[in-house]
């Protein structure tokens, strides 16, 4: 800073009134480039300047918000987003601002996204036409019988993938990935299963896997 004093100081008077008047551009252009662009006026009250109101940009950010929240109303999503949520509290961390709740909803539709995924990469479509069949059904749910029969008829096409396979182990992964769900003697397809078929024409997945 000294240097820099002395370095101003040998200069004329014109000199350093230009240095002087350079450096106050560079360090004031954004807040004067922003005042000027609001005088509304200048009179001999002085200048007007017009300032967008706080309600305004207030409204402009909710609008900002709500469209980078708009990822449909899947409870999926929603439930994702609270377990996220909670971690994050629990790890004493900020989980309340505008910008976190964005980022949380993304992040919950990508982990969905990404299990789907996964689900596809494993699932045989025999599984997923039960799911189908099931989802036909939500209300009342299908029989156990339904679900036997439906197997037997897997096992007669394919014997040599399922001949040795119960029908427990058939439904095993269906069970253990959330897609389908048992009470009271009546199988039913849950809201994740549901998802997933959404998902499928959504994304155009093939239904034929091997």
């Amino acid at each position: 800073m000294e240097e820099l004093a002395s370095i101003i100081g040998s200069f004329g008077w014109p000199q350093a009134s230009l240095v002087f008047a350079l450096i106050f551009i560079a360090v004031f252009y954004k807040p004067l480039r922003d005042f000027i662009g609001n005088i509304k006026s200048v009179g001999k009250e002085g200048i007007t300047t017009e300032t967008i109101p706080r309600a305004q940009n207030e409204e402009t950010r909710k609008q900002a918000v709500d469209e980078l929240m708009r990822l449909g109303d899947s409870p999926l999503i929603l439930e994702g987003e609270n377990i996220i949520k909670s971690d994050l509290e629990r790890r004493d961390l900020e989980a309340t601002s505008d910008s976190v709740k964005v980022l949380m909803r993304h992040l919950a539709a990508t982990q969905l996204a990404l299990d789907f995924e996964q689900i596809h990469g494993m699932i045989f479509g025999s599984q997923i036409f039960l799911l189908k069949k099931l989802n036909e059904v939500a209300a009342q749910g299908a029989e156990k019988e339904f679900v036997e029969t439906h197997y037997k008829n897997v096992q007669e096409l394919f014997p040599k993938v399922f001949g040795s396979w119960s029908t427990e182990q058939y439904l095993n992964f269906l069970f253990a990935r959330s897609l389908i769900t048992v009470g009271y003697g009546r199988y039913r397809i849950t809201v994740k299963g549901a998802e997933f078929l959404v998902w499928l024409v959504k994304t155009g997945h093939r239904e034929d896997r091997s």
